[in-house]
């Protein structure tokens, strides 16, 4: 089969960030695709590959993977690809929670639900067989007009999937950085352990921590290193670190190997605190950023979000990391139903105190698939999902207005960033960058 697999355009904001990844998602789900003998092409939109979605009738399906926020841009694609006679597979954390509103009224054939690879794959082997998707486990689909769910899937062993087809993107194209050297990136496991109450990731990947062996993390390290040249690497799971030992010996790998790679991956405040000698590894091997979800000061507010860590642990956990030359980026969330206006300048003071590198702030959002969204139900305000993006209110608060909790945010980026302090380090970090680029 021909198929074509879409990524929509990022948002207005994040477009103007210029925050250029390649969409490995859809990147692995074309390389078993390609397993299975099938042609396969990827439209990432926020490049320059546009054209192909006014031949979408060249193609025997289309899928289309998209965010919350991005929900609306996904349907208006499919109506689009639809209108061409073509069938439409959509995958991705909003559909994979929100599965009856699309298929009984949106222009979608078929959901993956979850993680994509085998089901995906499994739908493709049987339409090309003449199927209709049902029985394929991990798809929802229509029979007749009834929406039928088709059983779950179990979750992959991570080391059995192979490298997303970064042949098939403009790999030259993206622009991300870590220090003064162009990056690209890297996923090296799936699951987490903890379930924050407003993350959908242990829902959608599972409570299991699936970690790939450190061999082939750093296997695909070197070939982006020899093959496209990539001297820095951004490793996107949310829990590089969770196995401190399995950390240190990646670290060990790249060193024996001789990699000059410098890079970013996020991390756990208590990993960091618990285990100084990961940092150290870390740190020698090349790291140079880690983010870290701070998140509030508030014992109650932390509490609610099922952190499992305090603002003790953040403080010890920066100090560590400073200790060893890495940069901290830490991220902050305001808009918990109990804080009032007290609270959030305390959080926004507690930002600048903490000291870390670069703050993000957002506002609290419960996106579908999270215990925050089942909770704020009677709460919620918007269903324009363009508007669940962390820079809009969309839920009512105990003693603040959406509109002021939205000042504070923008507040919040003001106050950290406009310090006289910070412009000066960001002053002599963009002097060393422009310096860097003239020199190429």
């Amino acid at each position: 089969m021909d198929v074509l697999l879409i990524h929509p355009p990022f948002l207005e904001g994040y477009s103007k960030a210029r925050i250029d990844l390649p969409p490995l998602g859809i990147g692995y789900l074309a390389t078993v695709l390609r397993q299975d003998g099938h042609r396969v092409r990827i439209a990432d939109l926020n490049m320059d590959s546009r054209g192909l979605l006014d031949r979408a009738d060249e193609f025997d399906l289309v899928g289309i993977s998209g965010d919350t926020p991005r929900h609306g841009l996904s349907l208006k694609l499919a109506a689009r690809i639809k209108e061409q006679g073509v069938p439409v597979v959509m995958g991705g954390p909003h559909v994979s929670f929100r599965v009856e509103e699309n298929l009984r009224h949106g222009p979608v054939d078929y959901v993956v639900r979850g993680e994509g690879e085998r089901s995906f794959q499994a739908l493709v082997r049987d339409l090309q067989e003449g199927g209709d998707g049902l029985g394929v486990p991990g798809i929802s689909c229509r029979n007749g007009g009834e929406v039928v769910h088709n059983p779950e899937t179990s979750f992959l062993d991570i080391n059995d999937i192979p490298l997303p087809s970064r042949d098939l993107l403009p790999m030259s194209s993206y622009r991300v950085y870590v220090g003064n050297r162009l990056g690209t990136t890297v996923i090296g496991s799936r699951g987490c352990p903890f379930n924050c109450s407003f993350c959908s990731s242990s829902e959608l990947f599972g409570l299991k921590w699936r970690p790939r062996e450190p061999e082939a993390v750093v296997d695909e390290v070197e070939f982006l290193h020899r093959h496209y040249g990539f001297r820095a690497v951004l490793f996107m799971d949310d829990n590089f670190t969770l196995d401190p030992d399995r950390t240190i010996r990646i670290c060990e790998l790249m060193a024996k190997r001789d990699l000059d790679v410098l890079w970013w991956c996020f991390s756990r405040m208590t990993t960091v605190t618990q285990r100084e000698d990961m940092v150290q590894s870390m740190a020698e091997a090349g790291a140079r950023q880690v983010f870290m979800g701070v998140e509030s000061p508030h014992r109650e507010v932390l509490e609610h979000y099922g952190k499992k860590a305090t603002s003790d642990d953040a403080e010890k956990a920066v100090r560590i990391l400073r200790k060893y030359g890495l940069r901290i980026y830490g991220s902050l969330i305001i808009g918990d139903p109990q804080e009032d206006r007290a609270m959030i300048r305390e959080t926004i003071r507690y930002a600048k105190a903490l000291k870390p590198d670069l703050a993000q702030f957002a506002i609290l959002t419960p996106y579908p698939g999270t215990r925050l969204y089942d909770e704020m139900q009677p709460r919620l305000l918007d269903r324009d999902w363009s508007y669940y993006d962390g820079l809009h209110s969309v839920i009512s608060y105990d003693y603040l207005s959406p509109d002021e909790v939205e000042a504070f945010l923008k507040k919040a980026y003001l106050s950290f960033y406009l310090r006289p302090k910070q412009l000066y380090v960001w002053g002599r970090q963009m002097a060393r960058f422009l310096g860097y680029l003239a020199r190429r």
